[in-house]
């Protein structure tokens, strides 16, 4: 297990370094800089800066070398356990994505704390969802419940989440006013109790979260349907029946637990979206997450803030990928010997 384990950690070294080389060369190409807005600016601006004070800039922060030298010293600074200075905001990257966003907030006020929220709210309602459908859809295949929860969770699936998050913002915001839209608390949150607090961000995060968790439970319904319908049909659940063992133990005690191991590669995939953040979602509930933080750097350029959203999303990613891994290789010899 532990050669295993060292095969799928050294493979994440190249994959981590194509993937930022990418990003970066991506990032280079776009058109603009983070100060080009200063040079170009209009006869409304304060002052227009000069051509020798916008060379200088370029030169201080060394965005006027080739993209592969910014690229290697950006390699140094992370190496170094930095992820370096923001140039919109003038402090550490750091302190941007994980700092506080509000005056005693704490981390869950962070770009990052406030994405891993919503979108562990919105996971938990999915699979709360989908798993009940996707099992009794599984017992039941080709029934009329089957074919409804389909029918249902497919329309669901078809609609893009920007037309569906407008819809809840008029209808259930707006007209109703059932439940807030914008942003993540209301004015009187400092004047909360703990609970008060507790309700009013789950508020707020109610239709944000709801936007971003029905597209996936078609998906997630129907892979627990086909993984428990494969375990149902294999030759241990036919041995267990044939010793005479009650339905509901061969069910939940062997299906379901067999049909559970192909969740892992679910688990891999889910991972990556609890920081990866939704910039649709998160823009149009004014959600302060890391999808609105990485549009804003998107716009000033500001290639430090992108650059460590990217690294964490790889991160991720890899890191998820890699316990999948080792869970299937824990759970399946088979995997191991491969």
């Amino acid at each position: 297990m532990a050669a295993y384990a060292l095969r799928r950690l050294l493979l994440m070294g190249p994959t981590f370094l194509l993937i930022t080389a990418v990003v970066f060369a991506a990032v280079k190409l776009a058109p603009g800089n983070p100060f080009s807005a200063a040079r170009t600016a209009g006869e409304g601006a304060v002052r227009q800066m000069n051509p020798a004070d916008y060379q200088d800039l370029l030169h201080r922060y060394g965005l006027d070398r080739p993209w592969y030298v910014q690229y290697g010293r950006w390699l140094a600074t992370l190496a170094s356990g930095s992820l370096g200075i923001s140039y919109s905001q003038r402090r550490p990257v750091s302190q941007v994505l994980f700092g506080e966003a509000f005056p005693g907030g704490g981390f869950l006020s962070s770009p990052l704390g406030a994405t891993l929220l919503l979108n562990l709210l919105a996971t938990l309602l999915m699979l709360a969802v989908a798993l009940p459908i996707g099992f009794s859809a599984a017992l039941k295949p080709g029934g009329a419940a089957d074919r409804l929860a389909s029918g249902f969770l497919y329309a669901l699936y078809s609609l893009p989440n920007f037309w569906v998050a407008v819809l809840l913002i008029l209808v259930v915001g707006v007209h109703f006013r059932i439940l807030p839209f914008i942003g993540m608390r209301s004015e009187a949150f400092a004047s909360l109790g703990f609970w008060e607090r507790a309700v009013d961000v789950l508020r707020h995060a109610a239709l944000p979260a709801l936007c971003l968790a029905y597209g996936g439970m078609a998906y997630v319904a129907r892979f627990t349907r086909r993984a428990l319908l494969e375990s149902l049909g294999s030759d241990f659940v036919r041995a267990a029946r044939a010793r005479g063992l009650p339905e509901g133990r061969v069910l939940w005690g062997h299906a379901a637990r067999n049909a559970l191991l192909p969740m892992i590669t679910l688990l891999g995939l889910l991972l990556p979206g609890l920081v990866s953040g939704s910039v649709i979602v998160e823009s149009l509930f004014a959600w302060p997450g890391m999808g609105q933080l990485f549009m804003k750097a998107v716009y000033s350029r500001d290639y430090p803030v992108i650059l460590a959203e990217s690294v964490l999303g790889a991160v991720v990613v890899l890191g998820s990928t890699l316990l999948a891994d080792l869970l299937y290789g824990a759970a399946d010899p088979r995997v191991r010997l491969e």
